[in-house]
């Protein structure tokens, strides 16, 4: 009788071979070097700041800064790739949205060593916040998806 042979090594098998750990966390690892990188590079007209008020110039009434937009969806891409890896059940969200935070957080952290960068305790909320809506995101399409699968059964 022959041995079951794994669909990794049989190359004529249509079977898609097992994902690794690092196959499932590649997508949010590569974004996550991309968001490091873009953290720290020089910004035109940028100053710099720190404080709760930092993060960005210009804004709406002193409450929106034009760096927004950039932090929340960044964050929140961050959190639904880490989603892939970890799981879209409660646990799994939760643990993609500490991870996007701990890379924010982190590349506040970083932005403390580059000159024309600072750290801002406005930009790591942000950063927080679009993390936690990404998971969200995240969240309700898989229950969206579980209804849809539930009604065509």
């Amino acid at each position: 009788m022959n041995a079951p042979r794994s669909p990794a090594s049989d190359p004529v098998s249509d079977d898609p071979p097992e994902r690794t750990a690092w196959d499932r966390w590649r997508p949010a690892a590569s974004f996550a070097a991309l968001v490091v990188v873009a953290s720290v590079v020089p910004v035109p007209g940028g100053g710099g700041g720190g404080g709760l008020g930092a993060g960005g110039s210009g804004g709406v009434a002193g409450v929106i800064v034009l760096t927004d937009p950039f932090h929340l969806v960044g964050y929140a891409v961050l959190a639904a790739l880490s989603a892939r890896a970890t799981g879209r059940d409660g646990r799994g969200l939760l643990l993609a949205a500490a991870v996007a935070v701990a890379v924010g957080f982190g590349v506040e952290l970083l932005q403390t060593a580059v000159p024309w960068r600072t750290f801002a305790w406005r930009d790591a909320l942000v950063n927080a916040v679009g993390a936690a809506a990404g998971a969200l995101v995240v969240a309700a399409r898989a229950a969206r998806g579980a209804i849809g699968a539930a009604g065509r059964r």
